[in-house]
């Protein structure tokens, strides 16, 4: 197998050309490469008439010629396919690599792991990944791979969370690098908090979680994703930094509106939520605005709230909350403001638990917060449905009887129980507000609101860049939503 390890254009400085064509799919958007197209692959030659890497989950940016189309299809000026970190795992529980914590699901794609599982890595093995980089200095992983031999040369990026005493040591998150020696490339007079890097670094023997990055051999200030021309279409995905406004959130470098036009698929405005994987497609603006035409959750998102007990946590790195019959894990990139999956529960408690259904059908956690004493009453399900049987749905296992219920469009006005059912089907979004009877594992009554109906996947617009993931334009979740 060839192995390309790469990283973002900032840092690329040699470009070569594709020398056959083909066609590229970027999140389910394709792009012809042919032997115009600059092909940036880390910092070493791509010799001619290698072929491009073939890694479904690899992140590649791609911007295209404005009028060059092949059979209708965009003819990419540049690709460039990046990895985040490469270098040695620092951690198991949680998965860390160069002290940056690592997540994964059944969407990650993964080549060359031990006995094909995460489960054998141990502390000291090297890994590459490739994936999006939250602001709470965790990464989502799209790609890992395991090098059989250590990597002589390390990448690391991220935010910068912490700059120290005489500004001669940083970190990135639990990471300390030092500055001693080191020239800054792009970020002005001096490094600051916040500041997204990538850093090159030499290899150290028995590096560990507690030990400095100390030979680091370049260090560059970067934009997370590339800048788009002002009136240019533009397909990015990424992770949801800071929300800003009920209608603004920041995004990489973009400061992203969008308004009652914008199409939603897989998730709703209220699902906006920092560390939330979404895919957007819009158009640039001056000053790094972004207006999105639509915004995909690039998996379902799901809701449950209900009563806790403290037997029905698992605290810790590896920790689960197991709430109406399902079993929502910690992931890297979890909002947990009241700690309940960091310490657990000392008594039963109200918990409202966000995240998302992976392509395997395993429940993710990206926020929890306690909601008070128990109450059986006030009980939430939302998700995608799963089948339907008359007046009742299933969603995430649990039935949703909408008997005495009352019905509810996704801005909350009311609508018929005709109405709802005409518009229902699996796939849909829904989420009921009710009772809940843990004997029988059945919500009943409440509210019953439908969120977004099932639609097919939208067309894919040919944009000027486009940020993603490399992959099969025919891949499906494994539970059939999309």
């Amino acid at each position: 197998m060839n192995r390309f390890h790469a990283i973002p254009c900032a840092l690329l400085l040699i470009v070569v050309q594709a020398s056959a064509e083909e066609d590229l799919v970027i999140d389910g958007r394709t792009i012809h490469v042919d032997a115009s197209t600059q092909i940036r692959v880390d910092d070493q030659v791509l010799p001619p008439g290698t072929p491009l890497p073939t890694s479904f989950g690899l992140r590649v940016e791609a911007q295209t010629a404005q009028d060059a189309r092949r059979g209708g299809v965009p003819v990419a000026q540049t690709v460039v396919f990046s990895y985040a970190m490469r270098g040695p795992v620092t951690s198991i529980a949680p998965l860390r690599v160069l002290g940056q914590e690592v997540g994964v699901n059944a969407s990650t794609v993964s080549e060359g792991l031990p006995g094909g599982s995460f489960d054998n890595l141990v502390v000291g093995n090297h890994l590459d990944v490739s994936g999006y980089i939250d602001n709470n200095s965790s990464l989502l992983a799209t790609f890992v791979e395991y090098a059989p031999e250590p990597i002589a040369r390390w990448l690391l990026s991220g935010p910068v969370t912490a700059i120290n005493t005489n500004a001669q040591t940083a970190d990135l998150g639990p990471q300390r690098i030092s500055l001693a020696g080191v020239t800054l490339q792009d970020c002005g007079a001096a490094l600051t908090v916040g500041a997204f890097v990538e850093i090159r670094a030499n290899a150290i023997t028995g590096f560990g979680a507690n030990s400095i990055l100390d030979s680091i051999t370049s260090l560059s200030c970067v934009a997370p994703m590339p800048l788009g021309t002002p009136g240019a279409l533009g397909g990015l995905h990424g992770l949801v930094d800071e929300v800003l406004s009920e209608q603004m959130f920041r995004f990489g470098p973009y400061v992203v509106t969008w308004d009652a036009a914008t199409e939603f698929r897989f998730g709703v405005a209220d699902d906006l939520e920092p560390g939330a994987d979404l895919e957007i497609d819009g158009v640039f603006g001056a000053d790094l605005a972004f207006a999105a035409q639509g915004i995909q959750f690039n998996v379902p998102t799901i809701r449950l709230e209900g009563p806790v007990s403290p037997a029905n946590v698992i605290p810790g790195p590896e920790g689960s909350v197991s709430l109406m019959g399902n079993t929502v894990r910690r992931v890297a990139q979890l909002r947990d403001e009241d700690d309940v999956y960091a310490d657990g529960l000392a008594a039963p408690r109200q918990i409202e638990v966000r995240g998302y259904l992976d392509r395997g059908g395993l429940r993710f956690a990206t926020r929890a917060r306690e909601r008070g004493a128990p109450d059986l009453t006030s009980s939430r399900v939302g998700g995608p449905v799963q089948s339907i049987a008359g007046p009742v749905l299933t969603v995430l296992g649990v039935a949703l009887d909408t008997t005495g219920a009352t019905f509810e469009d996704a801005a909350g006005a009311a609508i018929t129980a005709k109405d709802f059912f005409s518009a229902v089907s699996p796939g849909a979004m829904v989420e009921q507000t009710g009772t809940y009877n843990p004997q029988t594992h059945r919500l009943t009554g409440g509210v019953m609101a439908l969120i977004l109906a099932a639609a097919p996947a939208p067309a894919r617009a040919p944009v000027a860049v486009a940020v993603g993931t490399m992959g099969d334009p025919n891949a499906v979740f494994a539970d059939g939503f999309e």
